[in-house]
């Protein structure tokens, strides 16, 4: 044993240095990296190219229709403006001249990506403006198949994909812009349903683009500008966005960066990871409205007069000598709402491009590349990261902290003599460490980082979620912990035998046993997603090395080591917490109360809602759901059981419950305190958010790898690899202790205890295995909305379990068929729920308890008494 245990340190020891070396210099920082592609082909001089181009992917191949330019002289020399219906296709590198082509020549439309083609909407041609839609696909060829056209006639409109509907955004027509909001259910033949204008001042020449805000995925709709036939134009310098789900507009908010407002017409909008927004390039405004002055004189002055010859020779210069329009990216932080220029490229970008994204590109197309003038290149721009060292002080700190938890697994291991020790800690545990490690346990890295995340995102509605834990603990304690300890069981499932059947207990232990094989793979593979993003270590690295170094303590040190190390984790993970409150205060230049006002304006404290909707984080919906949730976790979880089952007596199991819930307040305040002040830190520096960040647990992690000093921020990263292995080495334990004591022993009585022992060991180093296999599979499989379901199926089974426990409890009338029934009923009406309403997930499990206990009750009713020989507990 002695030489195994030895292997088994020398393997990882190896496996580790080996994995770090592989995540070594990989720590990040983002820039604007610029490509051209071929030029457009065959388009006639001096004008090869177009402004106003429809287009975007479909098949993997580019494809660019219509368009208009000066194809003669520019437009001060007497050009005339002629469209185009052709069609470029873009495929193997190469640019082609399709030989289908538009019905008629067009320009100045909205094209937006949609799951089965191009959507072309709107536009202008030399005879006025057009109100046609119609799809471009790429099938061995284009394909052009008419839609269902808009309202009125529209051109230089935007347009977004959202859910299942096409939103076409504001535009004009001849005589002026519209604050119109149309939209269509695509691959339907409905008729475009028009929709409630948007606030504030016409627009066209504006963007539109779908990212996540603080209060859900909405459509942002900036800059552009308001016309009026015989009036100046009015040139718009802000913006505002749309609520989908719920058809509300918010009102219009300024476009400031770096302190000054900007107008920004006719550029590219772009989503870049999951709370930004991109601004590729448009104009200012600079030269628009001396322009248009110079043109409304020289129109209103006689040929002959002096005056009207100055001004076309001033506007002439203007144009010949025109710089181009933006060169910068500029980007929207949707969360704090903040403008920061991200980067200056080293020429000028077009307007009226056609602009798209494709992957993790943004490509534009052609273009007005200044007044008049059209470019053909192709410009592809990515966010690039730069490699930068972790810095050996970090893994070093990493290293340690490892070596420390699979020394306490060798330590422990000596005292694994029989079951009892094994799964009990043979009574030697002191209840308060078994109330740490409670803690240490619910306390997990997706916690860690979910909580901070959740409220720099959105604000403190979910606070009271916790809250529900401690005001569900007196119940527990009154109800649920004397009859676990006067049974003297292993496993919460037990109980369900001693007052039902076996087939009860079966099923609470085996739904209790997939969900534990799912959640650790999740545990694993979250966290290790968000390390990877802000350290560059490889995801299955991160996997690997909190999966074997788990398995290893847990299944030689048993639940003595996992308490303890649990104990020791819980204190990394706490003095981390303060560490990163006391950095945000020293390094942020605002005080605490301008802090907590910039916040409490923002809305960023708003601690719970009144609304009786049960379709948002309501008060009620988060007290009810909190609420069976508590239940769930603290009465019939055995992770969280068998820590009731380690002490000796039921006062000291009622003080390990008690240690849970009086840390759980402060433990609270504090992580929800962090994502609101990491929320005013980055409000000020918007800059220091990176443009790519896609995961939003990972913003903790992003703010302690990059703002603390080498060495702390590796003990925080410690600290994160804390709360997955504390949560993991739970799961392994409990369900090790419910594979021999629920399964084996019952078809293998008899079993010598330390035969028992042995496949205690064997069993949580299989499900350990399997957890981190599936956990790898994930990382490469890209499933991870199969798993939501998955969780939210386990979900729904869990609510049925708690309300079986409940009857079993609180009432002598329930029966096993009864409460089976009850049980079954409980998952299909939850089930139900979630697919044909729009009721909270967080109301699920207080939904199926509910649900489980009155039905289930009522069926024993009609069903009759409990059978003979069952104990009326």
């Amino acid at each position: 044993m002695f030489f195994i245990k030895r292997l088994f340190l020398y393997v990882f020891l190896l496996m580790l240095t080996f994995s770090l070396s592989l995540g070594a210099q990989q720590k990040n920082s983002d820039q604007v990296v610029v490509n051209f592609l071929p030029e457009l082909p065959g388009i006639a001089k001096p004008q090869p190219g177009y402004a106003g181009m429809m287009g975007g992917t479909h098949n993997n191949v580019i494809i660019a229709a219509g368009g208009a330019n000066f194809p003669d002289a520019p437009p001060w020399k007497g050009g005339e403006k002629v469209w185009s219906k052709d069609i470029y296709v873009f495929k193997d590198s190469t640019w082609r001249l399709s030989p289908i082509r538009l019905p008629s020549p067009l320009a100045y439309g909205a094209s937006v990506n949609i799951p089965n083609g191009i959507l072309c909407i709107g536009g202008n041609h030399k005879n006025g403006i057009s109100d046609q839609v119609f799809l471009l696909q790429y099938d061995n060829g284009i394909k052009i198949k008419s839609c269902p056209p808009l309202p009125r006639p529209l051109c230089y409109l935007s347009a977004v994909l959202a859910g299942e509907y096409v939103y076409a955004i504001g535009g004009k027509d001849n005589d002026r812009a519209y604050n119109t909001v149309y939209r269509w259910k695509y691959n339907t033949n409905q008729a475009w349903e028009q929709m409630d204008n948007f606030p504030g001042s016409p627009r066209s020449l504006h963007c539109s683009v779908v990212q996540e805000t603080q209060n859900g995925k909405q459509i942002l709709v900036i800059g552009g500008r308001n016309v009026v036939r015989g009036k100046p134009t009015q040139l718009l310098q802000t913006y505002l966005s749309y609520d989908p789900d719920n058809n509300v507009w918010s009102p219009e908010k300024n476009i400031c960066v770096n302190g000054t407002s900007r107008t920004i017409m006719g550029g590219t909008a772009m989503p870049a990871g999951n709370m930004h927004i991109l601004m590729l390039g448009g104009s200012d405004g600079k030269y628009f409205a001396l322009l248009e002055q110079l043109d409304k004189s020289i129109q209103e002055l006689p040929p002959s007069s002096p005056k009207r010859q100055k001004n076309i020779r001033h506007r002439d210069s203007i144009l010949e000598n025109h710089p181009g329009f933006g060169d910068q990216i500029v980007a929207l932080n949707t969360i704090t709402g903040k403008w920061s220029v991200r980067d200056t490229l080293p020429q000028p970008l077009p307007v009226t491009t056609l602009g798209f994204s494709k992957e993790d590109h943004f490509y534009i197309v052609s273009g007005e590349a200044s007044p008049g003038i059209r470019t053909p290149e192709v410009i592809r721009l990515s966010l690039s990261r730069k490699p930068v060292s972790f810095g050996l002080a970090n893994y070093i700190i990493i290293a340690l902290y490892l070596l420390v938890m699979a020394g306490i697994g060798i330590y422990f291991s000596r005292k694994q003599h029989s079951t009892s020790d094994y799964f009990k800690g043979g009574g030697r545990i002191p209840w308060w460490a078994a109330g740490i490690s409670v803690f240490g346990t619910l306390l997990s890295a997706l916690t860690f980082m979910a909580i901070p995340a959740k409220t720099f995102l959105t604000d403190w509605s979910y606070f009271l979620i916790n809250i529900m834990m401690i005001c569900m603990a007196p119940f527990i304690a009154r109800w649920f912990i004397p009859y676990f300890n006067k049974l003297n069981i292993t496993t919460a499932y037990e109980f369900l035998e001693n007052r039902f059947n076996y087939t009860a207990r079966a099923i609470g232990s085996l739904s209790f046993l997939l969900f534990q094989l799912g959640r650790i793979g999740i545990i694993l593979l979250l966290p290790s997603l968000a390390i990877s993003i802000v350290t560059g270590i490889p995801v299955e690295t991160s996997v690997i090395i909190m999966g074997v170094i788990c398995i290893f303590y847990t299944a030689y040190g048993g639940i003595e080591a996992v308490i303890w190390t649990d104990v020791l984790q819980v204190v990394i993970l706490l003095g981390g917490a303060f560490l990163s409150i006391a950095w945000i205060f020293l390094h942020t230049d605002l005080g605490p109360q301008e802090m907590f006002s910039l916040a409490e304006n923002r809305e960023k404290l708003r601690l719970t809602s009144w609304d009786l909707s049960l379709s948002k984080p309501t008060f009620w919906v988060v007290v009810l759901g909190g609420l069976g949730s508590a239940l769930i976790t603290q009465g019939t979880d055995q992770t969280v059981v068998q820590r009731y089952l380690t002490s000796a007596t039921v006062k000291d199991a009622k003080r390990t419950l008690y240690t849970n819930a009086v840390m759980t307040l402060p433990a609270t305040v504090i992580f929800f305190s962090i994502g609101t002040l990491l929320y005013v830190f980055y409000s000020l520096k918007p800059e220091k958010l990176p443009l790519e960040l896609s995961n939003g647990d990972s913003i903790f992690p992003w703010y302690i790898v990059h703002e603390l000093p080498a060495g702390v921020s590796g003990l925080l990263i410690a600290a994160v690899f804390s709360a997955a292995m504390s949560s993991i080495s739970s799961s392994l334990n409990s369900t090790a202790t419910v594979l021999c004591n629920d399964f084996y022993k019952r078809f293998a009585p008899g079993t010598a205890d330390r035969k028992l022992l042995k496949i205690a060991r064997a069993g949580t180093v299989i499900i350990g295995t399997s957890g981190l296999l599936l956990a790898l599979w994930m990382a490469n499989a890209n499933i991870k909305s199969l798993w939501d379901q998955f969780f939210k199926f386990i979900g729904f089974l869990t609510g049925g379990l708690g309300g079986m426990f409940l009857l079993g409890i609180l009432t002598r009338k329930a029966n096993a068929t009864g409460t089976l029934a009850g049980v079954l009923l409980s998952v299909i009406t939850t089930w139900f729920i979630s697919l044909h309403t729009n009721i909270h997930f967080l109301m699920f499990s207080f939904i199926g308890v509910v649900t489980c206990c009155i039905s289930g009750y009522l069926f024993s009713l009609v069903l009759g008494k409990s059978p003979e020989g069952k104990p009326k507990i």
